[in-house]
């Protein structure tokens, strides 16, 4: 017996189902954490008080603010490179642990460090700043190492198309149970724990997120089998080693994969806008904290999560009922009526407040529900149409590559959200919306030195510059949050049903053929 079945692998097309539960099952405290940094992590600088006060120091804390986006910005352009490597060094160095778990576990354990010592340590000022610059680049590297292990695992668990739509939806509900969660406690709890201040509450979330995200990874590395990779074909093996080339031949030779990341990346840009503004709409339409418009984000984010999961659980349904094609065809023309009922409902186009406010707020939350269902089915078959360009690789070069490719999803995932941030300021900026929340983040400096006698004159403080807020502000940020995704989304589906060629049909001839070849290498040897 193999110690911890550490090594253990399986063959076939069948998983074993602990294997499948518990990968899947990760993916709820993964993706928790990821959403920690990737959509709060600036919202915490910027509301929490812990660069230099724009009211004492105006020009220093520009300054501080324009090193930060400056930082992510070089980050991001080192995913452009780092995500790749990855995928060339899991496809290269193999251990006996396998050929992903070490790189899960390895990555586990330094982004829980990392990302504790972004939410705990608080320095101030310029020293934040610094600390800042050291701990995202780190992060940014060690996420890496565990992310595109895991995601590169998927596709080896099985060719069989119906058991792969079922993982991928599985995992995929996962992941929006982990981006919820955080999604809804951050709003909630920000401003509502009595005696923490708000970097005091975002370092409490980080411990619980922390702590359960490392634990998940270290029952997946003990719990879950790799398939063996003794199945690789002749062909792949009479390639050679894989050289860091590899990852270039790939864009070069494979079509269809340069369509669907195309598409990918311009999804991935569009589906997260809406929420990246989250906290600014909120706060800047119905109050400030967690009692107020926290409190309306929450129950968005409910709305959010019974879209996303209604989508997840019927997807493996209407694959029966519909093709692909007409699933993302059918989901755009959702994502359109959703859209226009969010910005007529939620901006004040006809008067000084939205129609979605007071006792009629709750209708901002049904066009949500059709927005987050659209999104959530054409998120599962983006990934299901990328996974099968694996396949196509294999069926026409006899490689399948299967962390290379997921190495390309993580990068354009992440290069999406750093665009998706620029976005998200550059519309606070064009609207002045931006010197709004540093005003804010003023007051939070001074709350959090005792600067304000009682809660309620902080509270009182911080209603009057939201009352300030014109109403063409809010139907700026309208363009940058409903108008400009919605066009993206809708160019990312296009693409999806119309440029990419990889149907149903043509998968399952791909497979077939694989499988044929592979019987005759088999009795060749």
């Amino acid at each position: 017996m193999k110690i911890l079945n550490l090594s253990a692998t399986y063959t076939g097309d069948i998983p074993p189902r602990s294997t499948e539960v518990v990968y899947c099952g990760a993916s709820v405290f993964r993706d928790a954490c990821y959403q920690l940094v990737s959509s709060f992590l600036l919202t915490y600088i910027t509301f929490s008080g812990l660069l230099t006060s724009s009211v004492a120091d105006p020009s220093a804390y520009l300054a501080q603010m324009s090193v930060i986006s400056i930082i992510v910005i070089i980050c991001r352009i080192w995913d452009g490179i780092n995500d790749p490597i990855m995928g060339w060094i899991i496809e290269k160095f193999h251990f006996k642990w396998g050929k992903y778990k070490p790189w899960i576990l390895l990555g586990g354990i330094l982004n829980t460090i990392v990302v504790l010592t972004l939410f705990l340590a608080h320095p101030t000022g310029w020293g934040f700043v610094a600390l800042f610059g050291v701990f995202y680049f780190l992060w940014d590297i060690v996420w890496t190492i565990n992310d595109i292990a895991y995601w590169s695992m998927l596709p080896s668990l099985t060719t069989d198309e119906k058991r792969r739509n079922n993982i991928t939806t599985a995992m995929q509900i996962c992941i929006s149970v982990g981006v919820f969660a955080v999604y809804g406690a951050v709003p909630l709890l920000v401003g509502a724990i009595p005696g923490f201040s708000s970097a005091e509450t975002y370092g409490l979330i980080a411990i619980v997120v922390t702590t359960l995200y490392l634990i998940s990874q270290i029952v997946l590395v003990l719990v879950c089998k790799e398939h063996d990779r003794r199945e690789e074909t002749i062909e792949e093996k009479e390639n050679g080693e894989v050289r860091f080339r590899d990852i270039f031949r790939l864009f070069g030779k494979n079509d269809q994969f340069r369509w669907i990341i195309i598409a990918i990346l311009l999804n991935y840009l569009a589906a997260g806008t809406l929420v990246a503004f989250g906290m600014y709409y909120f706060y800047l339409n119905y109050g400030y904290g967690s009692d107020k418009g926290g409190n309306i984000q929450f129950i968005f984010t409910v709305m959010y999560a019974i879209g996303t999961l209604i989508a997840q659980f019927l997807y493996p349904l209407l694959t029966k009922l519909l093709s692909r094609k007409q699933m993302l065809l059918a989901s755009g023309g959702i994502l359109i009526i959703g859209y226009l009922a969010m910005l007529f409902l939620g901006f004040p186009l006809f008067s000084d407040t939205p129609v979605a406010y007071g006792s009629l707020v709750w209708l901002l939350y049904v066009p949500a529900v059709f927005i987050f269902f659209a999104q959530g089915i054409i998120a599962v078959v983006l990934i299901v149409q990328l996974q099968s360009t694996i396949e196509y690789n294999e069926y026409n070069f006899g490689e399948r590559k299967e962390a290379l490719v997921s190495s390309m999803r993580a990068l354009v995932a992440k290069w999406g959200s750093a665009i998706q941030q620029g976005l998200v300021y550059a519309t606070l900026a064009a609207t002045g919306l931006y010197a709004v929340t540093s005003r804010i983040s003023d007051l939070e400096y001074i709350n959090n030195d005792g600067g304000f006698e009682s809660a309620q004159e902080f509270n009182d403080e911080v209603q009057a510059i939201i009352d300030s807020v014109s109403r063409d502000q809010k139907i700026g940020m309208a363009i940058g949050m409903i108008i400009v995704p919605l066009a993206i989304m809708l160019v990312s589906v296009a693409i999806a049903s119309f440029v990419f060629k990889i149907d149903e049909r043509k998968y399952n001839e791909m497979v077939a053929a694989i499988n044929e070849r592979k019987k005759k290498d088999s009795a060749a040897v």
